[in-house]
């Protein structure tokens, strides 16, 4: 019985210490094979025409951040950047991006909803705001998967904490 724990003790620590893995360890010069490794496979991956890329790690649903881990031409990490911010979210344009492209730019999303009554989708990214502020970024597509709209709204997921909210 005491190995069985013994053993259990082993299994949970390298499960606790294996989830320790964020963008905030990775080091200056590492290569994105090594990022890979630590951080897992990226959501998304973003090329610049001089060669340089960007691979995106979402943490969503739970978290509230999406990070561009930048890299140079040979593959060496150069700097990381919160993607959750209005700065960011200017990128989106409705009309030109689709579905497809707002993924691979933002990676998963929190929630994905479906509004039947107009006939498009949306997804639901979670970040916080400067001040502590819990926030959603939504993104909306037509049936042929476009951006039709985006907004900043309070983060719905708050409302199943207040009590309030729930009489």
């Amino acid at each position: 019985m005491i190995k069985r724990l013994k053993w259990l003790g082993v299994v949970v620590a390298a499960l606790v210490l294996g989830g320790c893995a964020h963008p905030d360890f990775i080091k200056v010069g590492q290569s994105a094979q090594e990022v890979k490794v630590e951080l897992g496979a990226p959501d998304g991956k973003l090329v610049n025409v001089d060669g340089s890329f960007v691979l995106v790690y979402s943490d969503q649903p739970f978290g509230q951040e999406v990070w561009w881990m930048h890299f140079d031409q040979n593959g060496r990490f150069v700097r990381k950047e919160r993607a959750l911010n209005e700065e960011h979210f200017k990128l989106v344009i409705p009309g030109q991006h689709t579905k497809k492209e707002v993924f691979q730019m933002f990676g998963r999303c929190a929630q994905e909803y479906t509004f039947h009554l107009i006939d498009e989708h949306a997804f639901m990214y979670r970040f916080q705001e400067p001040g502590s502020m819990n926030m959603a970024w939504w993104v909306q597509f037509n049936e042929q998967d476009i951006v039709t709209e985006t907004a900043v709204t309070q983060d719905p997921w708050e409302h199943d904490r207040d009590p309030l909210w729930n009489i």
